[in-house]
């Protein structure tokens, strides 16, 4: 039986290879969940190190930090999916290094300044783009570079745990395999049934 034959009946459109720019709180997670619904080849870019406060959203070990984050999500996927073929690359993104059968570039990143440079690579490449991304209670899953309106620069630190990261990566996947079209940004409370949510309130 094969892993994937439950997931048949969906028509999923799966890429010959993606490329995963942030292997974070949600870059992590979404080459997770490509591998394991069958994309065969990803790239994984990021050059960042895993710290004690990534653990709140990172199933990772305790023997992790210090490592590299590509390294060892390259890792993880080849545990459970050794079919896969991954390749972890311990530095930024540049247009000479972007993989030239990636189909779709997930920036996971945090920083405006790369975000627009990985949307106008994505583009020279003839490339599908996707920011994928959260802050606090926020997400955004959208074909251009998405502001928050702060930290225009670079990385800020905000309320994160696992779910928000875990949403919007299974979102993203959901959009790369079958739901192309769509975007979304969006409070994760407005998910929930609003019906259920007045009950509650009684």
């Amino acid at each position: 039986m094969s892993f994937y034959d439950r997931q048949e009946e969906f028509k999923l459109k799966k890429p010959k290879a993606i490329c995963v720019v942030g292997c974070g709180g949600v870059g992590y997670w979404v080459a997770k969940f490509a591998a394991m619904s069958g994309i065969e080849k990803i790239y994984l870019f990021d050059p960042d190190t895993v710290e004690e406060h990534n653990l709140n959203r990172l199933d990772f070990t305790l023997e992790s930090l210090g490592r590299n984050k590509a390294d060892i999500t390259r890792e993880v996927i080849n545990s459970i999916r050794p079919e896969c073929t991954v390749y972890a690359f311990p530095f930024i993104l540049q247009e000479h290094t972007y993989p030239n059968d990636s189909v779709w570039l997930i920036d996971c990143t945090d920083n405006i300044k790369s975000q627009m440079e990985n949307q106008e690579t994505a583009k020279k490449k003839g490339s599908r783009y996707v920011k994928a991304g959260y802050n606090g209670e926020s997400i955004t899953i959208a074909n251009v570079v998405a502001e928050w309106g702060d930290a225009p620069d670079g990385y800020t630190i905000v309320p994160s745990w696992v779910v928000p990261a875990t949403i919007v990566a299974a979102l993203t996947i959901g959009k790369v395999m079958k739901y192309e079209q769509e975007e979304t940004a969006k409070k994760i409370s407005q998910f929930y049934d609003e019906k259920i949510e007045k009950k509650r309130r009684r």
